[in-house]
């Protein structure tokens, strides 16, 4: 297994209903990287948002750069960028305080992909979120054929995590209504295939972005941002 970059991070549910209140994706096509780039823009009144969109922020929550990753752990575009640029990013800039990053979970590629993401959340309370992240693209197999309730247990014992609170929680389908919601949320903006990135500093400046950017456009945007 990758290491884990884990050093001055916090992982932690906060309500980012200040940063969300820009992801305003809308009818996009595929698209890759390039400078002159420009995207249409929904407007969004605050009262279309969701009262809580309570979120696993990964690195320092006043960090000037934000990247939203719209993500399905059975998705294999999304593993193929985890796999060759999330390290790279952790590193230079989240590790930094450069920028933090959340995952919001968008479009359920397959039957478990709900499930799965509940996972996170569980370890996520042990404070585990970015490690069980981690076991999950590394494990990551065809569709629905990988990760099912007692696996996703395993990997929670791998990680020695409490088993029983965290089979509680699995089990108990806590965090069901957590994930639907951010899947409703992302299809309301159109998002329709992922990874998609959005990076927006807190003056609202911002890029949006389909398709496994490379960790070099990341480091240039967000360097532009601070």
């Amino acid at each position: 297994m990758k290491s884990s970059h884990k050093i001055g991070l916090i992982v932690t549910p906060i309500v980012i209903l200040g940063i969300i209140f820009f992801v305003s994706l809308q009818s996009q096509n595929n698209i890759s990287f390039q400078s002159e780039n420009k995207f249409d823009e929904i407007s969004m009144d605050p009262s279309d948002i969701p009262s809580s969109l309570n979120l696993p922020v990964v690195g320092f929550s006043d960090a000037p750069v934000t990247i939203i990753a719209f993500n399905d752990y059975q998705c294999k575009d999304c593993k193929t960028w985890y796999d060759n640029e999330y390290s790279e990013i952790s590193k230079n800039l989240i590790e930094t305080k450069k920028t933090n990053i959340v995952f919001l979970d968008s479009i359920s590629v397959g039957l478990d992909s709900i499930l799965i993401s509940e996972a996170t959340f569980c370890a996520n309370e042990q404070g585990k979120y970015s490690e069980y992240q981690e076991i999950l693209f590394n494990s990551q197999q065809e569709i629905d054929n990988w990760a099912k309730s007692e696996q996703l247990k395993t990997f929670a014992v791998d990680l020695e995590l409490d088993s029983k609170s965290f089979e509680s929680c699995l089990d108990s389908g806590k965090y069901k209504k957590q994930v639907l919601s951010n899947l409703d949320y992302a299809k309301s903006f159109g998002v329709d295939k992922i990874p998609v990135f959005k990076i927006i500093n807190f003056e609202g400046k911002e890029q949006i972005f389909k398709g496994g950017l490379p960790n070099a456009v990341f480091e240039d945007i967000v360097n532009r941002f601070q």
